[in-house]
């Protein structure tokens, strides 16, 4: 008779199930959206910093420009209509001469191109109407030193609509001030940029001046709805635009949220009852293990049962057998791993997973011991794998662990990690550290050992908003990555001596057995943490990384985050690397534009210390070598810039060749220079 009522608790089982999973949908709907919006905004602020930050190409152009035609006035008129033409998303462009720098033309001095609906104007715009003295942009232009002024939004009187300016002053060899350089931008075409990244049609858009004044918004919400955002109604994400500080704001109302939650209520329903029965299920093997307890006898053996079943699933999580994995190769790369757990279950961490000729690979400690710290281990080798599959960097997959393990996190437990993204016949490493043991990059044949320079972000599970840095290296034929964890470094032996860095880097230069060593060392002595160790190593020969895309406007973006990141990890610094991609693009563009190619093909790399990036196309020949510009002519100048030239003034080297009907040009930079 004690199941008569079944059906009744039953009953109300589904009820309360159903609220719960109604509760449950709206918090798990909410958080998608929320999720899918602050995506989005990440992505727009990235996209549009790539578009914006045109206006320091453009001042760049036009500075070297001034170097030879500072006194020709319509030369620099012209220059500024050409700016013009090449940035299609520049509002106006201008150089503004301090008080009579031209006495003959008085006080006001401003050569200025700007778009007058399909159309280019070039007229002087100053004078005593347009007195730009009092303007935000040249006194801030005038004080911001090398990095340019982002003005806030404001209303040209000439113009219908909102605008913001960069600029930046031009100084002569005294420091004295030459002109103001600028770009206008209008605010309706920054709306129009991001209004492509709404990810719903619901979606409200606006943007904020530092104020908090409402400078534009989406024509679906009336201003009574704008002026209740703050409601409850509404799911809102927000994101500063850098680096003009202005506020974006994104708002869903809930009736959105809740129309697609009834939609999704059957599936949830299916589950909910499919998870009766497995509950059901457990109950029935918690009976069977509650009876097999007592035929133990003893509260200490029953936990010792249950550490060796707990010991099991954690070692089966792992790949290799009981967390060991000897010598696995896979596409020229060859894996070794070993955990070994403290007490029957630990902390410690590894995994790796091969995407064609990509290997990523992690290895981390969980703060704690025992139980606690192995759910939180399991938890974070699953979210390795899960996020693992949608991500692109070291740095985002960092992230979006953080971001998870960091929520409804109350005891803080916290997680060192390391994880790194090898691209297998380049040898190019892109890594992420979270407050791990730096790894140390080993080369038999030379019986050297070297720790990676890793930047002091912070473990996984404290603050989930954190920003990580990612950073790259190159790994060379015969090198192996040595990560391990501190219990490695902080092993004892029966004289309670510690390991230690210095000796252990030793061991790491002069011997293949690792695990032996530090087994040799710790010896008969009780150990005092979990040791996990993990070695790849690079078995074939360094190639370049090479790239063939169509010849469309499009593709540049791909090529040059190629290039940027391979230069990273060729130790390239940043500003030597900024130039080197400004004359890749110069390259690509005279390719896309002049070459009549159909494709493009893109090697990368770095020998010798010698960066080079080699391009090929099957277009019309054409030897940039040989190629001399004449001087003041204005129709010798590529539309893309300064062309050759440019290239010519930061390439050390380049050579061409036409071979097989394809031109190929090969730009060499030193990075010892």
């Amino acid at each position: 008779m004690r199941f008569r009522y079944i059906h009744i608790i039953a009953a109300l089982f589904l009820i309360i199930g159903m609220g719960v999973q109604i509760v449950v949908s709206y918090r798990s709907a909410s958080d998608r959206v929320q999720e899918r919006m602050n995506l989005e905004m990440q992505v727009a602020q990235e996209k549009l910093i790539f578009r914006l930050y045109d206006a320091y190409d453009a001042v760049y152009q036009m500075n070297i420009f001034m170097d030879n035609e500072m006194d020709d006035v319509q030369e620099l008129l012209e220059e500024t209509h050409k700016i013009m033409e090449r940035f299609p998303h520049f509002f106006s462009c201008f150089v503004a001469f301090p008080p009579y720098r031209f006495p003959d033309e008085g006080k006001w001095y401003a050569l200025t191109s700007y778009r007058a609906r399909d159309s280019i104007v070039s007229v002087n715009y100053g004078d005593a109407k347009h007195d730009y003295f009092l303007r935000e942009w040249y006194s801030g232009a005038i004080e911001s030193g090398e990095t340019g002024f982002w003005s806030t939004p404001y209303r040209d009187d000439d113009f219908d609509e909102p605008i913001f300016t960069f600029a930046d002053d031009i100084r002569d060899d005294n420091g004295e001030l030459v002109c103001v350089i600028g770009l206008d931008f209008s605010v309706k075409w920054l709306q129009n940029q991001l209004e492509q990244f709404k990810p719903f049609s619901e979606v409200a858009f606006m943007l904020y001046n530092t104020d908090g004044e409402l400078i534009t918004s989406s024509s679906n919400l009336s201003e009574t709805d704008l002026a209740h955002l703050t409601d409850a109604s509404y799911v809102m994400s927000r994101k500063v635009l850098m680096p003009l500080n202005i506020e974006m704001v994104m708002a869903v109302p809930d009736s959105y949220i809740w129309d697609n939650i009834w939609l999704g209520i059957l599936m949830p329903s299916v589950i909910f009852v499919l998870g009766i029965i497995i509950v059901a299920f457990l109950i029935q093997r918690l009976v069977r293990v509650a009876e097999e307890n007592a035929r133990l006898g003893t509260e200490k053996e029953v936990m010792a049962h249950e550490l060796t079943i707990a010991h099991g699933i954690q070692m089966g999580i792992l790949k290799g057998e009981k967390g060991t994995l000897e010598g696995e190769r896979a596409n020229d790369v060859e894996i070794h791993a070993d955990l070994v757990p403290m007490k029957e279950v630990g902390g410690d961490l590894y995994d790796y997973r091969l995407v064609g000729d990509t290997l990523w690979f992690i290895i981390g400690d969980v703060s704690g011991k025992g139980v606690p710290a192995a759910m939180f281990m399991s938890a974070t080798v699953n979210l390795f794998r899960a996020a693992g599959r949608h991500v692109h960097s070291p740095k985002d997959l960092m992230e979006e662990m953080n971001a998870v393990l960091s929520e409804n996190n109350p005891s803080l437990t916290f997680v060192t990690a390391f994880i790194g993204r090898l691209h297998i016949p380049s040898g190019k490493l892109i890594y992420c550290n979270a407050g791990h043991c730096a790894p140390l990059i080993a080369n038999s044949s030379r019986h050297t050992a070297v720790s990676l320079q890793t930047e002091p972000n912070i473990p996984l599970g404290y603050d989930g908003r954190y920003a990580f840095v990612e950073q790259g290296c190159m790994i060379g034929e015969g090198e192996k990555i040595v990560l391990y964890t501190d219990g490695v470094t902080e092993a004892r032996n029966s004289k309670r001596q510690m390991l230690g860095m210095k000796r252990w880097t030793t061991i790491v230069a002069s011997t293949e057995a690792l695990p032996d060593a530090i087994g040799q060392y710790i010896g008969e002595a009780e150990p005092t943490d979990d040791i996990t160790l993990m070695t790849i190593r690079k078995l074939s020969a360094v190639e370049p990384v090479t790239m063939r895309v169509p010849n469309r406007d499009d593709q540049w973006p791909e090529l040059r985050h190629a290039i940027h990141e391979y230069g990273i990890c060729a130790g390239m610094e940043k500003r030597m690397l900024k130039k080197l991609e400004m004359a890749a693009e110069e390259v690509v563009v005279n390719i896309l534009r002049y070459s009549q190619a159909t494709e493009i093909e893109m090697a990368v790399w770095c020998q010798d210390s010698a960066f080079s990036i080699q391009f090929a196309d099957d277009g019309t020949a054409f030897d940039p070598t040989t190629y001399e510009p004449k001087p003041n002519a204005a129709e010798e100048r590529q539309i893309g810039g300064l062309g050759i030239t440019l290239v010519r003034q930061i390439a050390d080297e380049i050579h061409y060749e036409r071979s097989d009907g394809r031109n190929v040009l090969t730009l060499v930079k030193l990075l010892n220079r």
